[in-house]
C-alpha cells in the first residue's frame, strides 16, 4: 500500500476506491488502444507488424499491472474500512464521554449555585408578591366600601395601571375628495381614469321625481380608513407558586403564615 500512496501519507477508503476507479479507467483507455493496434494487422508489412506487436506487449503488460493493483487495493479495503470505522466509534464514544462528564459537572456543582440563587431571588420575588398582595387587597377592600359611601373615586387596581395594554377606540380617517353629487343630497366617490382625470358619470333616475338629474362635481369628505375598537389585552398573571429551590425548603409563595 506504501508503494501506491507513500509512507507519510495516511491512507483511507476514500484514496483506495479513487486509486481503483482511477486504474479501472486508465485499464478501459488502454484496452481501447489495444483494440486499435491489432485493428490493421492484415494490411502490415513483417516489420510494421514486428512494431505493433511490441507496442501492443507493452499496453497488455501495462493492463496486467493496473489489474494486480486493482485487486490488491479491494483485497485491502475491508481491512482499511475496519480501521476507520473503529477509529469513528471510538471518537464518538470519546465525545460522548466527554459530554457525560460535563453534564455531571454541570449537574453537581453549576446547578447547585444557580438553584442557591434562585433561592435568594426567590426571596426578594416572596417580598415582591407578599406586598402587591396587600395592595389589591387594601384596594378591593376600599372599594368596596366605597360602593355604600362613595365619598371618593374609586382605586384603579395596579393591573388596570401596568399589567393592561392601552384600550383601542373606534375612529374614522377622513379625506377630502372629488366626488358626484346630486341634488338629492346622495352623493358617491368620483374615479379616476388612468391619466388621474375624473371619470364622468350617468344621470340618475329619480323615481319620485320622475325625470333624470345630473351630478356636480364638488370637493366632499369621505372616510377613507376605520379603526374598530378593541379593548386592551392584559399581560398573562404573575406565578402563584415560587417552589422552592432544594428538596425540603420552604416555598417562597405563598408563604405559609
Amino acid at each position: 500500500m506504501e508503494k501506491f500512496f507513500g509512507k507519510a501519507t495516511t491512507i483511507t477508503s476514500a484514496m483506495i476506491r479513487d486509486e481503483i476507479a482511477r486504474a479501472e479507467s486508465e485499464v478501459k483507455a488502454l484496452g481501447i488502444k489495444l483494440g486499435g493496434a491489432l485493428a490493421g494487422v492484415a494490411a502490415m508489412s513483417d516489420s510494421e507488424h514486428v512494431k505493433a506487436e511490441g507496442e501492443i506487449a507493452v499496453i497488455e503488460r501495462a493492463i496486467t499491472r493496473l489489474e494486480a493493483r486493482i485487486e490488491h487495493l479491494k483485497a485491502e479495503l475491508p481491512a482499511v474500512i475496519v480501521a476507520e470505522e473503529a477509529t469513528a466509534k471510538t471518537a464518538t464514544d470519546e465525545a460522548l464521554r466527554q459530554r457525560a462528564e460535563a453534564a455531571r459537572r454541570a449537574n453537581t456543582v453549576e446547578a447547585k449555585k444557580l438553584l442557591a440563587r434562585y433561592d435568594d431571588l426567590g426571596s426578594q420575588m416572596g417580598d415582591v408578591f407578599q406586598r402587591l398582595k396587600e395592595i389589591a387587597d387594601e384596594a378591593n377592600a376600599i372599594n368596596l366600601a366605597l360602593r355604600d359611601n362613595p365619598v371618593s373615586a374609586p382605586v384603579t387596581s395596579y393591573h388596570v395601571l401596568y399589567r393592561k395594554a392601552a384600550d383601542r377606540y373606534a375612529s374614522e380617517q377622513r379625506e377630502a375628495r372629488p366626488c358626484w353629487v346630486y341634488p338629492d343630497g346622495t352623493m358617491e366617490p368620483a374615479t379616476l381614469d388612468a391619466n388621474g382625470k375624473v371619470k364622468p358619470v350617468e344621470p340618475k333616475w329619480l323615481h319620485h321625481e320622475q325625470k333624470f338629474v345630473t351630478a356636480q362635481l364638488e370637493s366632499r369628505e369621505v372616510i377613507i380608513a376605520r379603526t374598530s375598537p378593541r379593548p386592551g389585552q392584559y399581560e398573562l398573571p404573575l406565578p402563584e407558586i415560587l417552589a422552592p429551590g432544594f428538596a425540603g425548603g420552604a416555598a417562597h409563595w405563598p408563604r405559609k403564615r
